[in-house]
């Protein structure tokens, strides 16, 4: 027959484990430190930071940071973060959930970025101080190409980046079959100016020439 004292013994371990499957216990940067290993290795991963796990009873959540590209599109992004989060499971089958936030990569403007953004600021300043909004740069790269370089540019698409506070560009167009390659390449640089003047927070223009039929117009349902 087990003692009082035994027996009390048995019943607070007892009780001491009903109170941990009721609480959360967050877990130790130790414990985490294999999967943040997990996280580095996926292809396209820069970083990870912020990570907490908390073991809820017998599940355990994990909540992490990633770092990506900054030039990732949304959906690369997107596919970057599925990735981490099957490979966390496949590694780590402890884990219950896990819930990943996709951060860009903070980075610095390459010396010929600056370059450029020096060459055209004299003018720039003069012309305008005013910055564009994201929601400007396709009517108003659009108007400068259609009014300042009529019938040589078709836009297909333009894709911005936002960086500290500044944006690059790059539009892809479309020109005719007939137009010279040098003709084409300086065209475009003086076009890449001119886009650089309409304002001052625009620090990179970079236009992609495409020869010959324009891209076709997806319908999206």
């Amino acid at each position: 027959m087990a003692s009082p004292c035994r027996c009390d013994f048995i019943g607070s371990c007892t009780y001491w484990g009903c109170v941990l499957e009721l609480v959360d216990a967050a877990l130790p940067t130790e414990q985490l430190e294999p999967i943040n290993q997990t996280i580095l290795q996926v292809k396209g991963v820069k970083g990870c930071h912020r990570m907490r796990g908390r073991r809820a009873g017998s599940n355990l959540y994990l909540d992490a940071h990633i770092v990506v590209d900054p030039f990732s599109s949304v959906s690369a992004a997107h596919g970057i973060g599925e990735n981490v989060r099957h490979q966390i499971h496949k590694s780590h089958p402890e884990v219950t959930e896990v819930f990943i936030h996709i951060d860009p990569a903070y980075v610095e403007f390459s010396p010929d970025v600056m370059d450029q953004n020096e060459g055209s600021k004299t003018i720039t300043e003069q012309n305008s101080n005013m910055s564009v909004g994201e929601g400007n740069v396709q009517a108003i790269v659009s108007h400068i190409l259609s009014s300042k370089f009529p019938k040589k540019f078709k836009v297909e698409r333009i894709t911005q980046h936002t960086l500290q506070g500044k944006m690059v560009l790059e539009v892809e167009v479309t020109m005719p079959p007939e137009i010279m390659i040098r003709e084409a390449m300086d065209t475009a640089k003086e076009a890449e100016k001119e886009i650089m003047k309409a304002a001052s927070n625009i620090v990179h223009v970079n236009l992609q020439l495409r020869l010959g039929r324009p891209i076709p117009q997806f319908r999206y349902i």
